[in-house]
């Protein structure tokens, strides 16, 4: 796997070779002088994560940063500033800078932001190859449905969005939580502040706290300058709570006062800062049901679901796989610049026969398998990935015969070993992509990496 790539913006020529020295066995560095020339360089290249120095000739890095945003990088980016400019690195980050550090560098601090950076932007919404998507594409009269259910749920969402209503978006891995909260968020009086997303599921538990609500400078060890959490980041926007499901208990009632009373206090601190912040949340549980367990806060499940979003899953809206499966084809046909294919009648057949475990997510990853190999006007089934073959074969008309090893079995159980083979398959590669990484595994999976530990041993990986 090609390293992640980290793109240095700074005018000083020595800065590039000491990130080169420092981290070249490990990334790959490549360098810009100017904001115009990185900007150009974000446009013809894949950037993981992007150094940005504050003063820069031309366009500063705060004005560089907002064209990158707006050009559609969604990266993370790490302001380098000198002491004093903290206020505007703060800026920046309201901007969606993801972190800051000063002048001149702890070389462990920058390795450690560096890491932690590109570790929590995966699912979350933040990398580049992940959400090349410009901001006017999740606005909610362009998400593409015709079932009537999700159109109900549209309508409801447009009229929620006005308001500053707490809203729990619930749905299977894959079918879409993270584009709604954004729908929401840019529907809303809100649109033109801070969108923050928080993958409570891929933060570890020591450091959830500090994530969220920030640290005072000597608050622990390491502790070298205060640090904004991402309630203060979104301050007058809106905080996204992807797996909310997965907080720890004892985090629990920090995040209902932060969200009832509007304010936080920084870790090491006894100040407190008062926040404005909308919060949307999503969880792939019924937290319900984890209230009744005693895993979830019932006075906070109550905070968070004011308004409560069910997003069906892809199996219960049969009628929109052919609408989507065409749209993603097409779209990332045209990034390729090749014409889009049609699907066959039995190509179409065996889209709607399987059941999308991954939901939109999997469809999608599908679509773009097809551009890349399918060199037909037409697709035949057998382009299709494997995993979608092998699910329903009778739905497929294929003939069983007489052959022993072909016996008939029931439906369920066929759905049941489809589903079980590809979700073993896809953590396999999903580790074999993350050269075993296991928190970046389970971001990239769309589920927790304690359900990643305990289907890891389920299958014996």
């Amino acid at each position: 796997m090609a390293p992640e790539r980290i793109l240095v913006v700074d005018d000083e020529p020595n800065m590039a070779w000491l990130f080169s020295h420092a981290f070249g066995g490990d990334y790959e560095i490549v360098a810009a002088s100017s904001g115009e020339q990185a900007l150009e360089l974000l446009r013809c290249l894949d950037i993981d994560l992007v150094m940005l120095d504050l003063r820069l000739p031309g366009a500063d890095g705060i004005d560089t940063l907002r064209a990158a945003r707006k050009q559609g990088f969604r990266g993370p980016v790490i302001v380098m500033t000198a002491y004093g400019e903290i206020k505007t690195a703060v800026a920046a980050m309201r901007l969606g800078a993801h972190d800051y550090i000063t002048k001149p560098f702890d070389m462990d601090e920058l390795k450690l932001t560096i890491e932690s950076s590109l570790r929590l932007s995966g699912d979350a919404g933040m990398a580049c190859r992940a959400s090349r998507v410009l901001e006017d594409a999740i606005h909610l009269r362009d998400m593409i449905t015709v079932s009537p259910e999700m159109r109900k749920i549209f309508e409801m969402v447009e009229r929620v969005s006005e308001s500053d209503a707490s809203v729990l978006v619930q749905g299977e891995s894959g079918t879409g939580k993270e584009l709604m909260a954004k729908a929401i968020h840019y529907a809303s009086p809100r649109k033109n502040k801070p969108f923050v997303p928080v993958n409570c599921a891929a933060l570890p538990e020591n450091l959830i706290e500090s994530e969220l609500f920030g640290y005072e400078e000597g608050a622990f060890s390491g502790a070298r300058k205060r640090k904004p959490g991402r309630f203060e980041i979104a301050d007058g926007g809106t905080i996204f709570l992807d797996e909310v499901g997965d907080l720890p208990l004892a985090m629990q009632p920090k995040i209902l006062r932060a969200a009832e009373e509007k304010v936080i206090e920084r870790l090491g601190g006894t100040r407190r800062i008062p926040v404005d912040v909308r919060v949307v949340s999503a969880s792939n549980r019924d937290l319900r049901q984890e209230v009744k367990g005693g895993r979830f806060r019932q006075d906070l499940y109550f905070r968070l679901a004011v308004i409560t979003v069910s997003i069906p899953p892809l199996r219960e809206r049969k009628e929109d796989i052919l609408v989507l499966a065409n749209h993603f084809l097409q779209e990332f046909c045209t990034d390729l610049g090749r014409p889009s294919p049609s699907l066959s009648d039995a190509t179409a057949r065996a889209l709607l026969a399987h059941d999308w475990p991954g939901n939109v997510r999997e469809l999608k990853n599908a679509m773009q398998h097809l551009a890349l190999l399918c060199d037909n006007s037409i697709v035949e089934p057998h382009s299709l990935p494997g995993w979608i073959l092998l699910a329903e074969p009778s739905e497929l008309g294929e003939d069983l015969g007489d052959d022993p090893l072909k016996a008939p079995i029931s439906l369920k159980e066929s759905k049941r070993r489809a589903f079980t083979d590809t979700e073993k398959r896809r953590i396999a590669d999903a580790l074999h992509l993350f050269n075993g990484n296991r928190t970046r595994a389970a971001e990239y999976l769309g589920i927790s990496r304690r359900s990643l530990q305990l289907k890891i041993k389920r299958y014996g990986l």
